[in-house]
């Protein structure tokens, strides 16, 4: 109860949620890479590969990111809410709204590209960094578990009839990293001198590690005492076993809620993405080409480590050990024109769109998506001279989230942006040339409003269902004892206990517990690279 899915995607660059578009610093400094003719394309181009000039190409890239993942969140009320009786990590929390700030870097995400070009027909081979890409750590934690923990005084005060917590008090830790690494060969032919056709395949191996824990979980009393759970509960407890003895245990089972969930999980797995290009030169101004990659059937298996507290909870079946997770990645289609008035200078445009809805995610999630990704991307690069060309670009990505989307949690989200980016190319000799760049992703905020903050009503209604049954089971036992030996079950005082615990069965049960969560990012990216052309 303490703790819901620890999913963290690092998704570091443009794209969808786990497909990065950009695989090289070109990318950065021309966003509209769908028609580019260039080593560097060869992810989002590979027909427009065979068009270069016969020989080798080779290009070295790296790109470094740094992203933040806020979520500003509250349930119940937003300025009178329980985050406010709070301690967390051992600082008080100011109000009942409350930041939660991951922090995810990259510092090294590199890329390969070579190809060799004959008369009509090509080869190309590209390695980068397709998903993921980097690790996001919430030192705070995050709402979605901060808030079950945040229910136990109100659970407690309900069936001790008091005021005896006042607050809570917790422990609480979240990483995550995730590396979709790609190796994709294309093969490609001219059909004529002007049309070009590619086919290729990508072996995509994902390599991801989830580890959190909410640890240390006491209650705050009045006096500002912080009191482990099961102590604060033993007074009650002591109370209803002299009075009952029977429901020592189930009393029990509701203290038991406040054990310590740790997860330490390692998923990894393959699969294979087919593609098709298609490059239509049409003269020395226009060029056309399109790509089609398949959907990529990828299932993960965990590994998980210290997960054994944690594994009773629904929550983290995701994460159990031994269990195989989908997570595919979507087909995607590419759309791309380049227009050059003059030599020096060329326009690109380009669409994608991102089959989400068609890629199976872990319990059929993608059936919570209004609609799929798409992507509008531009650029324009100018050559100032023999040596130096300048490019500027832009990206709108927009998902298909919906409004208050289930697709979507405060540990893993994604948000729609415009991208910016600019860079040059330093032809440095005949052969060589270098680029550099920098993009920006100005992310669009997102509200996620639930009438159940994070399935707080329903998880705390199954463990009371569960207590009322055992209540009243017992009940029954005590009533039918009675009646046997000629008592009215109403005169027996025992009677008096059962009505207070379902009443405090009946009042838990009544609250709601409507939350929201205000999503942001940030995203940087520097990129450098060579390319080399023998």
């Amino acid at each position: 109860m303490a703790a819901s899915a620890l999913l963290f995607a690092t998704n570091s660059f443009a794209g969808g949620y786990l497909t990065n578009t950009n695989q090289n610093a070109a990318f950065g400094r021309n966003l509209s890479q769908e028609a580019q003719i260039d080593i560097t394309s060869t992810y989002a181009n590979p027909a427009g590969v065979g068009f270069l000039t016969p020989g080798w190409h080779f290009a070295l890239n790296n790109q470094s990111a740094w992203q933040t993942r806020t979520a500003e969140s509250w349930f119940v009320h937003p300025q009178q809410g329980p985050f406010a009786q709070g301690y967390v990590n051992g600082l008080n929390n100011s109000a009942a709204t409350k930041e939660y700030k991951g922090t995810a870097t990259a510092p090294i995400i590199p890329s390969f590209d070579l190809a060799y070009v004959h008369d009509r027909w090509s080869l190309a081979f590209h390695f980068g960094v397709v998903g993921g890409g980097g690790k996001c750590e919430f030192k705070n934690g995050l709402g979605s578990f901060e808030s079950k923990v945040a229910m136990l005084p109100s659970v407690l005060n309900a069936f001790a009839g008091t005021t005896a917590a006042a607050g809570y008090a917790m422990d609480t830790y979240m990483r995550g990293k995730q590396y979709y690494f790609g190796g994709q060969l294309n093969g490609s032919y001219k059909a004529t001198d002007n049309l070009n056709i590619a086919l290729g395949l990508r072996a995509v191996y994902a390599s991801s590690n989830y580890y959190g824990y909410v640890r240390d979980m006491k209650v705050v009393t009045p006096t500002g005492a912080q009191v482990p759970v099961r102590d604060a509960m033993a007074p009650l407890v002591t109370q209803l076993a002299t009075a009952v003895p029977q429901l020592a245990p189930v009393m029990e089972s509701i203290a038991g809620v406040a054990g310590d969930v740790n997860l330490n999980c390692d998923q990894k797995g393959w699969g294979i993405t087919p593609i098709i290009g298609v490059d239509w030169r049409i003269n020395d101004h226009w060029n056309l080409a399109a790509k089609y990659e398949f959907k990529t059937r990828m299932r993960l298996e965990n590994e998980s480590g210290e997960s054994a507290s944690a594994s009773a909870l629904a929550q983290l079946d995701e994460y159990a050990d031994g269990k195989k997770v989908a997570a595919d990645l979507p087909a995607i289609l590419y759309l791309g024109a380049q227009y050059s008035p003059i030599k020096q200078v060329r326009i690109n445009a380009g669409a994608h769109v991102f089959f989400d809805k068609q890629a199976t995610q872990y319990n059929h999630r993608e059936k919570e998506l209004q609609g799929q990704t798409w992507e509008l991307a531009a650029g324009a690069e100018y050559d100032i001279n023999k040596v130096v060309t300048v490019s500027a670009g832009w990206q709108s990505t927009n998902y298909g989230l919906g409004d208050n989307s289930k697709y979507i949690s405060d540990m893993s989200f994604v948000c729609s942006s415009n991208s910016v980016g600019l860079g040059a190319r330093f032809h440095v000799s005949k052969h060589v040339a270098l680029d550099v760049s920098y993009f920006k992703t100005l992310y669009k905020h997102y509200d996620r409003y639930q009438t159940d903050y994070n399935g707080i009503k329903q998880n705390f209604g199954t463990l009371l269902t569960q207590v009322g049954g055992s209540v009243a089971q017992i009940a029954q036992g005590i009533a039918a004892e009675d009646v046997a030996a000629g008592i009215n079950p109403q005169d027996d005082p025992r009677m008096a206990v059962f009505n207070q615990l379902n009443s405090a069965v009946a009042g838990v049960s009544a609250v709601e517990v409507p939350g929201n969560d205000h999503l942001h990012r940030t995203n940087d990216v520097l990129g450098i690279g060579v390319i080399v052309n023998f």
